[in-house]
């Protein structure tokens, strides 16, 4: 099973500065040690900017799942009294 690594999360609407966030972004891959990179980011216009280091379509859909069972994750914790009855 995967190890999950949470980013710090600004809270509420606050936005970090995307200059900071990478920079973190890049300390953790360090520190991490990582050898597979997916990077995904979307502009204000709507469109998607995908960048991929060391991933084959496999490791792709591997991150795919990882990214989904994140978000229910979140999903629960943000909704802990709907689900703790």
């Amino acid at each position: 099973m995967a190890k999950i690594i949470h980013f710090p999360i600004p809270e509420k609407d606050t936005h970090e500065d995307p200059e900071k966030f990478m920079l973190n972004t890049l300390d953790v891959i360090k520190e991490q040690e990582a050898e597979t990179i997916i990077i995904a980011a979307k502009n204000k216009e709507g469109y998607w900017v995908t960048g991929y280091l060391n991933a084959d379509w496999a490791t792709r859909n591997e991150a795919l799942g990882h990214i989904q069972a994140d978000i229910i994750d979140q999903m629960i914790l943000s909704n802990l009294d709907r689900y703790s009855e």
